[in-house]
């Protein structure tokens, strides 16, 4: 579900932003964009803050967060010859 839908922020995203810290509405903008625009998300986005209606849906989510990840990344680099 987007939170935020002029900056196409998702609820995901601003769970794990709280779960890795972010503590209030201040710490969202920053790190997300979160109600940096029309400013109608506000209000939803604090309810996912300690405290606020959805904070305990925070904390289930910040446990897919813990243990190790596998990253591969795959480049492909075009080689050009100049003349």
């Amino acid at each position: 579900m987007y939170i935020c839908v002029c900056n196409a922020i998702s609820e995901r995203q601003v769970q794990d932003a709280i779960a890795e810290g972010a503590a209030d509405l201040g710490d969202l903008q920053a790190r997300l964009g979160v109600a940096t625009c029309c400013g109608h998300c506000a209000d939803t986005a604090t309810e996912y803050l300690p405290g606020g209606r959805y904070a305990a849906d925070v904390g289930s989510a910040a446990a897919g967060l813990i243990g190790q990840v596998e990253v591969t990344v795959l480049s492909r680099v075009a080689a050009r010859r100049v003349a």
